[in-house]
């Protein structure tokens, strides 16, 4: 396996004796929020952060990276089944899913502040310093 790109808001996981990698989107974040019936971005992570079960799977299934919907359905059956998942994988889940969510963030971050050294030295020079473009 490669290794997850943070910029992509990508993290790797390990559940149980599977490895894989999830990425945060926002439309693997729209598809869990309709999925879990959640409609705020706290309350998603909130449940997320806390390993609450059927959450859990449902981000599974939508944020896992795979090449193909039918690799993505094997993969999630997999981790998910009860002989490989369990409460000692918190941790884990917690770890990753923390790293995809800020990657996910600081990559916004990063496209609303692409400013050319012309635009940086303008804010600079007239105060607007901190402002993205």
């Amino acid at each position: 396996m490669t290794t997850a790109n943070p910029i992509r808001g990508e993290a790797d996981i390990t559940i149980g004796r599977e490895s894989f990698r999830v990425a945060v989107t926002f439309s693997g974040l729209t598809k869990l929020s309709q999925a879990t019936k959640v409609l705020t971005l706290d309350d998603l992570y909130r449940r997320l952060i806390g390993f609450e079960p059927f959450a859990v799977a449902c981000a599974v299934r939508t944020l896992i990276v795979a090449d193909d919907d039918d690799k993505a359905s094997a993969l999630s059956a997999r981790i998910l089944d009860d002989s490989n998942i369990s409460m000692a994988d918190r941790d884990s889940w917690q770890e990753g899913i923390e790293k995809a969510f800020l990657a996910h963030v600081e990559g916004g971050h990063r496209h609303r502040d692409e400013r050319s050294s012309h635009e940086m030295a303008e804010a600079a020079i007239l105060g607007e310093q901190g402002r993205p473009s």
